[in-house]
């Protein structure tokens, strides 16, 4: 039997298949919160689903659940402000207006590139000395992140030997 998706998350809340008494109060719930103008199986509402869900499964009073979807149905109104799209309208007509007049249409412009000539041109800049110098930058730049990543955690270092020799010299001394 497939299940709504409202439904599916009281099963997963109450972690077992509902008797047929509990499925008649899953439903009568999920029918109520959508008559209170909540979309039950909308997928941005699972969270609240669960939480109704979660509430009935410990037994929540009635009142108190009717509560919580108004509650829900009051945020979801308050979440999405209307959108004034006149601006947005105006200032779209007046770039389609401009794309349609014949004196901004241009032929495409055609270029031909001489690939024998760009991959000379490559091969030049980029010579052995630049290739060298990308290599040697690259070791300092390494060689200075690891010397600075030792000189920032020696105090941490320094602490963990010194529980490391406490420990250890506790260790010996208690098996002599």
């Amino acid at each position: 039997m497939a299940y709504s998706h409202s439904e599916q998350i009281f099963l997963d809340v109450l972690g077992r298949l509902p008797g047929e008494d509990e499925w008649v109060e899953i439903r009568s719930l999920l029918q109520v919160m959508a008559k209170t103008g909540f979309a039950v199986d909308d997928p941005s509402n699972a969270a609240h689903v669960a939480l109704f869900a979660w509430g009935w499964a410990r037994s929540t009073g009635r009142a108190d659940a009717l509560a919580a979807i108004r509650a829900a149905v009051a945020e979801s109104a308050t979440k999405t402000p209307a959108l004034d799209l006149a601006p947005l309208r105006a200032e779209l007509e007046a770039l389609r207006k401009t794309l349609d007049d014949p004196q901004n249409r241009q032929e495409p412009v055609s270029v031909k590139v001489d690939l024998g000539v760009l991959r000379d041109a490559l091969r030049d800049s980029f010579s052995m000395a630049w290739l060298i110098a990308a290599g040697a930058l690259l070791a300092l730049a390494f060689w200075g992140g690891t010397r600075w990543e030792e000189v920032r955690l020696a105090p941490a270092f320094t602490a963990q030997q010194q529980v490391i020799d406490r420990l250890t010299a506790a260790q010996h001394h208690d098996s002599r």
